[in-house]
């Protein structure tokens, strides 16, 4: 081999981004470090003490790891000890301001792949980091060579076609039962095996989506926008992992129960007090969400949960932000730009059926078309291809509910059509207006059906 050959590759041109974890109690010295590998293309963690790396590393697992060696809580040298217990594969780069010869024999014995001492020169870094990442894959490469020599090599998590029930992603989440499959991704229920298995549901990115940037980057922005919300009423997000090797998922609370889409196929009557309750926990939902400025644009009977519980009544859980807007955010723009149909067609309200930017009174439409297929059994559009059902959204008006529904009173009639306005401005502006005129109805129903049996009562 030439010593050009023999050259470590540049610090960015690694095939793919590497996992790369930088601890220091030197927040300038950490952030220097995070800054030149983050420029370079690299996934960067940082931890400021070695017992919050050794929690990173429980957690995931990293391609490489650069720790000073003189810290307050645990030693760089005892983090590389550490470290290589677990997996002696991981390179592990150590970093001495006081270099001493007994750290220095011990990072030798224990595995150190290179032990610097401070100041390090830029270009010796560079060199040494691409050097331990170029270490890293080769252990790798030899490990997948020596599995498929005694074919023990698994199949790839990522394979289109793997079964992933059984496997353990993210090296603590055990994968159970298909629960159900979206656009983005399919979910299944699942168990923490480092947490007394404790029971969890996880969406999986499709694996036909794993190299699509713009897919995981909306994946990824899902989980931090749902797990940021925290309403009772929005499912809650646990964790997120993008783990090597294995496809990226996101990890929910488990909810017994069913959708409202599963309940409404299965041909469920809702009487207009469930279709009310459920309308009121949804836009409760909604009006959380928008003061956080993120506009759903996927509202739909399969993106409500209908969560049950020892025998309580349903709580409606809101699903799905995969096409979420973050409004006014100019970097969301490059994933959900206007001009692009987002959402699913049957329920989306006329300014997104022609490609205009939607708002918070985008999702209120949603609710009104929810309300309706709750009420009559059926969505308010539908024609025989996509082009034709996005028109006739645009043109003409929903067919008549109360025809539909005849024992569905008119001041709930409309609310459903004003919630359906064509017009913006004349739909209900936010999701609390909604619920308050829902609440009103819903008042002056009971005292109508009071009222109906006071005058039904026989004489005594």
């Amino acid at each position: 081999m030439s010593a050009a050959e023999a050259k470590p590759r540049a610090l960015g041109s690694s095939a793919s981004p590497k996992r790369i974890l930088i601890v220091d109690d030197n927040a300038e010295l950490r952030r220097g470090f995070c800054r030149m590998l983050r420029n370079a293309g690299h996934q960067l963690t940082e931890a400021i003490n070695g017992a919050e790396a050794a929690a990173f590393a429980k957690a995931q697992r990293f391609d490489l790891v650069v720790s000073d060696v003189h810290m307050p809580d645990m030693s760089g040298v005892e983090l590389l000890k550490l470290i290589h217990e677990s997996d002696p594969d991981v390179p592990v780069l150590l970093i001495s301001g006081e270099p001493d010869l007994d750290s220095a024999l011990k990072a030798v014995e224990y595995g150190a792949t290179e032990y610097l001492a401070k100041p390090v020169q830029l270009d010796k870094f560079r060199t040494s980091v691409a050097r331990a990442l170029e270490l890293g894959e080769q252990r790798e490469q030899a490990k997948l060579a020596l599995q498929a020599q005694s074919g023990t090599r698994p199949r790839s998590l990522l394979d289109p076609e793997a079964d992933l029930e059984g496997a353990l992603l993210g090296e603590r989440y055990r994968v159970g039962a298909l629960l159900g499959s979206g656009g983005m991704g399919s979910v299944y229920e699942a168990v923490r095996d480092d947490a007394g298995r404790a029971p969890v549901a996880l969406k999986v990115l499709h694996p036909s989506l794993a190299s699509d940037t713009d897919a995981l980057r909306r994946f990824k922005r899902e989980a931090y926008t749902v797990a940021n919300l925290d309403h009772p009423n929005i499912v809650r997000i646990l964790d997120f992992q993008n783990p090597p090797e294995e496809p990226a998922f996101l990890v929910m609370e488990r909810l017994h129960g069913g959708t409202l889409g599963d309940a409404l196929r299965q041909g469920r009557r809702f009487s207009v007090e469930e279709v009310a309750r459920i309308a009121v926990q949804v836009l409760a939902a909604l009006e959380a969400a928008h003061a956080a400025q993120v506009v759903h644009r996927d509202l739909k009977p399969d993106n409500v949960f209908l969560a049950t519980s020892d025998g309580q009544a349903e709580v409606a859980k809101l699903l799905d932000f995969g096409v979420a807007k973050l409004i006014d955010n100019p970097l969301d723009e490059k994933l959900t730009q206007t001009g692009m149909v987002m959402g699913t067609p049957a329920y989306m309200a006329p300014e997104q059926a022609r490609g205009a930017a939607a708002d918070a009174r985008s999702d209120i439409y949603a609710v009104g078309c929810l309300v309706f297929e709750a009420l009559s059994g059926q969505p308010p559009f539908s024609a025989d291809n996509y082009n034709a059902l996005l028109y006739e959204i645009q043109a003409s008006p929903p067919p008549s509910l109360q025809m539909l529904r005849p024992d569905v009173d008119a001041i709930l009639v409309s609310l459903v059509e004003k919630a359906m306005s064509r017009d913006m401005e004349a739909r209900f502006q936010s999701a609390q207006e909604m619920s308050d005129g829902i609440a009103l109805w819903a008042l002056s129903h009971v005292k109508l059906l009071a009222r109906r049996r006071s005058t039904s009562r026989p004489p005594q």
